[in-house]
């Protein structure tokens, strides 16, 4: 029999108590797996995602768009049968039906929140105010056991605490009260309640006031629960036959080998909780309780919940088996590279012991109960931080085997804010697999630390002294022995005390312990001798222009060979500048049709000059093409005209447009050439070129006017941008593409949005085959099939063949001087260089992204490396705008390129049309995505569907290539209103999504 469950509506804030169905993001019948969203809600505060924790295949009835729902009341299904779209009216849902809630009264609930992503209750432990105890935002209430751990419920705004609360031993569903916070202490209720296993109020009572002698800690719990941390992955164990029992205390049992059926439950109606399962089999801290106690004279008070954690703990430390290992360490170095690279000592410290660990893997491993070692690879190191309190808060480190220095110190200053003020999340805190303490930045001239289970050493760093900084490692002997402590201590010592043998530029990690320094005086790779010139580059184009500049700038005699009287390249004259003159033109007509709705008339027949666009592109292209050679030339470059081939691997052929061809010889070489339109077979398509009834994005420059009609074929980036343009000058578009869909190069939810637009502006054929272009200019007509076959023809004035473009080196002469090809591209690695060493090449001839600022980019890599300076080209930090309407852009990976490389990526969206500023200029299309990496907050993906990506784009340019994280974009202070602040927004709500999911 199929297993049903319900998908119900989460709360999404500390005061939602319905929301609004606003997408679904997937349909019925698809399969969903856990940690997909399945649909967008609008809750009172913004329009969130809903997350599932169930894999399965989605089922309706689905609740309409716009429907609103109840906080826990069904939004659909989750089905384990293939093609099993809808509930049957009738069939059993495999989640326990709704509670029956707890007596409203007036004010905020305090709802169980969902401490991990397995959550579906909790058992409250714990209750650390009465009602009407004041309250204020962030202060800790109540303790509840979920099923990985007791864990604290935090509040998130002022008031005073109010009845109905659940009583201790309560099991309350994820999302239902536990008790309320009310505005006015005169409005307090002091009404307990007590809920059964089945979540069903059994009996309601008054609750007693504390006596005056007595902390304030309502109701106080009839066994003190266990602190057990059930790790593994082991099952739990089944529920006894006719009995209840926590999540936690099965996985619990499971780990510690306890049979439930006889078991006698303290909670409700007999439910088993695990301080039951504990006792049945005391842990360690337990025994270590059960000692005689000494008494001590005074008056004591309750420990706070951190002093409770921090004493249980250690108590527990005495059961691990220990001993100690100290080796002194000059810090000298490490402390000047941690300065020069802007970081904190501590971070470079803790990346130092994480690249000496990579060679002492089990420094990292754990002891399990019983009789196992847990081998972990993932580096997440516990740092000791003071809190404003004088207490010792020990925040996590992510991820530090994988993470630049400047990505690790992004995440510390995070932490360490919030440790000193002890807002740190549970997964913040919980799980280090390595610890580091640092008393020697207090003066501690020794110290040894004190491990706690989980972790198999805890390092202890005292001050500097006459032979340099005691480091002493305290280590669990049941995972590491002594011989290899010590040589792992010497590994540490080689790591700190020679730094530049493992940082690269920038403070980035070297990918290997054993990467060259790259602090020393850079070494030139042009190769010596009597060359005309040190370095030629070949083409004039922004990968070519850039390194020239990049060369000369320091001092190198350079030659650029360029085959047009000016430089600039493709961009200049033939693609990013014109088509963008064509577009400011479009973009004054289409944006008239906005102006009657914000109340300005009489605008809305705005005619076009095509004399004064084309005066005006020229214009532009002209100045920009006279202004590059200038400054070339100011800058010593030896700029000449004419087409360069190679004759051998250091020698080059120029063909001046008038003159005799010459030699010149070169130390190095840069080629630079782009690559030309590509058009395909199709018959009629090249015949055409020359008469112009077919034209290119490199040959469109010569219109006498815009056509009336015109077929484009191809649906990549260049076709939309020229569809567009054409259609806001009046033209009638048919776009033709062969394959399935446009706009295949971008963002699958960012392209399916922007198709729809177009579709309602030109007429789109997809999966379309061409059967050939023929006529005249002006009397043009295009033969094609539709996907089901069906054959048409279009009767336009030109035909645009935008099927992409194509590096071309056939003239080069490249052959000789020993290049090698990647198909039609030439062959390079990320520095640039090809198979011959000396010489480099850039931007479209080598293929990948064919973008202006790509080239440049990667033309400023091979400067870098030519003088010497290691640089290479990183295309997931790259980028790029579609001058659509609205605009298509993306910086770095998308969530499927993130997983496609092993990343564990996760994206938060918000649509354009509840952005203010969008709204006041009636720009509402779209949407803004973030994509980050889960297991560090960094921000690795932006991706933009809006009017101004071309404006907005360059601040997601800044935290994609900065390597910002989450933490800090969402602090960042964002003027009000404008769509930057867009960007804040996304970073909170990932935030706190990640927070609602992260395992505890």
């Amino acid at each position: 029999m199929s297993q049903h469950y319900a998908i119900t509506m989460p709360q999404l804030s500390d005061t939602m108590t319905e929301g609004v169905v606003v997408t679904w993001e997937k349909q019925a019948g698809e399969r969903v797996e856990r940690g997909d969203i399945v649909a967008t809600v609008e809750t009172d505060k913004a329009i969130m995602d809903v997350e599932v924790f169930k894999a399965g295949y989605l089922a309706g009835p689905l609740a309409d768009i716009g429907a609103t729902i109840a906080v826990g009341a069904a939004l659909g299904y989750i089905t384990d049968t293939a093609g099993d779209m809808a509930i049957a009216a009738g069939e059993v849902v495999a989640e326990l039906a709704q509670t029956e809630m707890i007596p409203h009264h007036a004010g905020t609930p305090i709802v169980m929140p969902q401490l991990s992503d397995t959550m579906h209750e909790g058992v409250v432990v714990t209750w650390e105010k009465q009602p009407g105890d004041a309250i204020k935002r962030g202060d800790i209430v109540a303790t509840v056991e979920t099923d990985k751990a007791i864990m604290d419920v935090e509040v998130f705004q002022d008031g005073f605490l109010s009845g109905p609360i659940a009583d201790v031993g309560s099991v309350v569903e994820v999302g239902h009260p536990m008790g309320f916070i009310v505005d006015d202490a005169s409005k307090a209720n002091d009404t307990g309640v007590t809920i059964g296993a089945d979540h069903k109020v059994k009996e309601s009572h008054q609750v007693a006031p504390h006596a005056a002698d007595k902390p304030a800690h309502i109701p106080t719990p009839k066994t003190t629960p266990a602190q057990i941390a059930a790790s593994g992955n082991a099952a739990p164990v089944a529920r006894p036959q006719g009995r209840q029992a926590s999540p936690y205390a099965r996985k619990v049992a499971a780990q510690l080998n306890v049979d439930l059926s006889g078991l006698a439950g303290s909670g409700p109606a007999g439910v088993i909780i695990a301080a039951d399962v504990a006792r049945a089999r005391p842990s360690m801290q337990a025994v270590a309780h059960s000692l005689p106690q000494v008494d001590v004279p005074g008056q004591g008070r309750a420990m706070t919940s951190m002093e409770k954690a921090v004493s249980h703990a250690m108590t527990t430390s005495l059961t691990l088996p220990t001993f100690h290992a100290t080796m002194n360490i000059s810090t000298a170095a490490l402390t000047a590279a941690a300065k020069a690279n802007k970081v904190s000592v501590t971070v470079a410290i803790a990346k130092a012991c994480s690249v000496a660990m990579a060679k002492f893997p089990r420094m990292n491993w754990a002891y399990q109960p019983i009789d196992k070692l847990v081998e972990r690879s993932n580096h997440d190191f516990g740092v000791a931080v003071t809190s404003n309190d004088g207490g010792l808060v020990v925040p996590i480190l992510h991820g530090i085997e994988k993470k630049s220095l400047a990505a690790l110190q992004g995440d510390w200053a995070g932490l360490v804010e919030r440790a000193r003020v002890r807002k740190l999340a549970p997964a913040e805190y919980a799980n280090p697999t390595f610890t580091i303490s640092n008393m020697g930045m207090m003066g501690v001239s020794h110290f040894t630390a004190i491990p706690t289970p989980g972790i198999a050493a805890i390092l202890a760093i005292a001050a500097n002294g006459p032979q340099g900084t005691p480091f002493t490692l305290t280590c669990d002997h049941r995972v590491l022995n002594g011989a290899e402590v010590a040589l792992y201590l010497n590994a540490l010592k080689q790591t700190i005390e020679a730094p530049d043998a493992w940082l690269g530029a920038g403070g980035a990690a070297a990918e290997s312990v054993a990467a060259p320094a790259t602090h020393s005086a850079p070494v030139s790779p042009i190769p010596e001798g009597n060359w005309d010139f040190p370095v030629v580059v070949v083409g004039g184009g922004p990968g070519g222009e850039d390194c020239a500049r990049d060369l000369a700038d320091h001092g190198v005699k350079v030659m650029m060979v360029n085959n047009e009287p000016f430089p600039g390249g493709e961009c200049l004259w033939r693609g990013c500048i014109p088509s963008k003159a064509w577009r400011a033109a479009a973009d004054v007509i289409r944006n008239r049709s906005h102006d009657a709705e914000i109340g300005v008339d009489g605008t809305q027949t705005p005619a076009l000059n095509w004399a004064q666009v084309e005066k005006h592109r020229r214009w532009v292209q002209t100045s920009r093409g006279e202004m590059a050679l200038k400054a070339d030339k100011g800058m010593k470059i030896d700029v000449r005209e004419g087409y360069g081939e190679f004759v051998d691997a250091h020698t080059l052929k120029i063909t001046p447009v008038e003159g005799e061809p010459y030699t010149v010889t070169f130390g190095a070489a840069v080629i630079a050439t782009g690559a030309p339109a590509f058009v395909p077979p199709i018959p009629g398509a090249r015949e055409n070129l020359a008469t112009g009834g077919v034209v290119t994005s490199d040959t469109i420059w010569n219109l006498a006017a815009p056509p009336r009609k015109m077929a484009i074929i191809g649906g990549g980036v260049i076709g939309v941008e020229m569809a567009q343009i054409f259609r806001d000058f009046g033209t009638e578009i048919l776009m033709l593409e062969r394959n399935e869909r446009i706009l295949a190069e971008i963002e699958d939810e960012i392209g399916k949005t922007l198709i729809g637009l177009l579709e309602k502006e030109i007429t789109v054929v997809t999966s379309a085959s061409i059967d050939g272009a023929s006529g005249t200019p002006g009397n043009m007509s295009v033969a094609y099939k539709n996907a089901a076959g069906e054959a048409h023809t279009f009767a336009c004035d030109i035909v645009l063949m935008a099927t992409g473009k194509r590096p071309d080196t056939s003239k080069l002469g490249i052959d000789k001087a020993g290049v090698e090809l990647d198909g039609a591209a030439i062959e390079v690695n990320t520095r640039g260089q090809t198979s011959v060493p000396h010489i480099y090449a850039v931007g479209d001839v080598i293929g990948g992204y064919m973008l202006a600022h790509t080239a440049a980019t990667q033309g400023r890599v091979a400067a870098g490396n030519l003088l010497g300076h290691a640089s290479t080209y990183d295309q997931d930090k790259d980028c790029g705008v579609t001058f659509s309407r609205p605009q298509a852009g993306f910086v770095g990976l998308s969530v499927a390129q993130a997983k496609a490389k092993g990343i564990d990526a996760v994206e938060a969206k918000m649509p354009m049309s509840i952005d203010a500023k969008a709204m006041i200029s009636g720009e509402t299309d779209g949407m803004i995505k973030l994509v980050a990496d889960k297991a560090s907050g960094r921000i690795i993906g932006v991706h933009f569907l809006a009017d101004h990506t071309d404006t907005l784009i360059g601040t997601a340019v800044m935290m994609v290539a900065g390597e910002m994280t989450l933490n800090q974009v969402a602090k960042a202070i964002f003027p009000h209103p404008t769509q930057t602040e867009l960007f804040g927004e996304l970073a909170r709500r990932l935030l706190n999504r990640l927070r609602r999911t992260a395992k505890k």
